[in-house]
């Protein structure tokens, strides 16, 4: 898809990014359709994924990490917003390899990171984990921070932590999951999930973000400082925004 806004005259340099990627893609064996919509892009791209039944969106990335000067105000994130469905966030350089398209989807299924949030979110970003294993996720981890505090000794968080974990990995397993793993560390969600998306261990972290105000946390925390801090492709599951906002004509 390449949205083209009506207050904006394309230039030969964007056309030639998007031949190249057009050309990519066929080399990789995987057949294109092009659309050209005219209007707002996250809007436009949003609208064309409905109207074609997509079961993902894709979005390429430049820069040091998925974004790292920001996400929050970009195409992308608006389109998270939009979209019904999940987005995944590639960087540029995973792509910069002429493998083909089966070759491409197994490396990016071969190690998946689902860290969850047992306060929210949960059971979305399972749900899309369990999906992958359907289309041939090799290894799943699924990850809970707990940030150690009186109010979570208390509460026992981590024992009630473990149990919920080992019921997604159940449901994983009984999906067709080679391998799974149930992993539980203290600290900080944000820092530690970040840390390990880094590490280049995971051939993909699968997040569901919520809907937050504050423009440098748009998505919550944790999503935000994974794609900062990380090369690693992000898939995000519907964040299930009010996008009241949007219908207004906004966009």
């Amino acid at each position: 898809v390449h949205a083209i806004d009506l207050g904006t005259e394309p230039s030969a340099d964007q056309d030639a990014v998007f031949q190249a990627q057009l050309d990519s893609l066929e080399a990789a064996g995987v057949r294109v359709h092009v659309e050209t919509p005219l209007g707002y892009a996250p809007h436009a791209i949003t609208q064309l994924a409905i109207e074609r039944n997509a079961g993902v969106i894709i979005m390429g990335t430049r820069g040091q990490g998925l974004f790292h000067t920001g996400f929050s105000g970009s195409v992308s994130s608006d389109v998270v917003r939009l979209s019904p469905v999940p987005v995944l966030l590639v960087p540029a350089a995973t792509g910069a390899s002429a493998e083909s398209g089966g070759a491409a989807c197994a490396r990016l299924l071969s190690s998946v990171l689902v860290p969850v949030d047992l306060a929210s979110g949960a059971e979305r970003v399972c749900e899309l984990a369990c999906g992958l294993v359907h289309t041939g996720a090799q290894r799943v981890e699924i990850l809970h921070v707990i940030e150690m505090s009186f109010e979570a000794v208390r509460e026992n968080r981590e024992a009630r932590a473990r149990e919920m974990l080992d019921d997604f990995a159940a449901t994983a397993r009984a999906s067709g999951a080679a391998e799974v793993v149930t992993t539980i560390i203290r600290g900080r969600p944000d820092e530690e999930v970040a840390r390990l998306a880094a590490t280049g261990r995971y051939s993909l972290v699968v997040l569901a973000p919520g809907c937050h105000d504050t423009i440098d946390q748009a998505f919550g925390s944790v999503t935000s400082s994974v794609i900062r801090g990380s090369l690693t492709p992000v898939l995000l599951a519907p964040p299930l925004c009010d996008t009241t906002f949007y219908a207004r004509g906004n966009t």
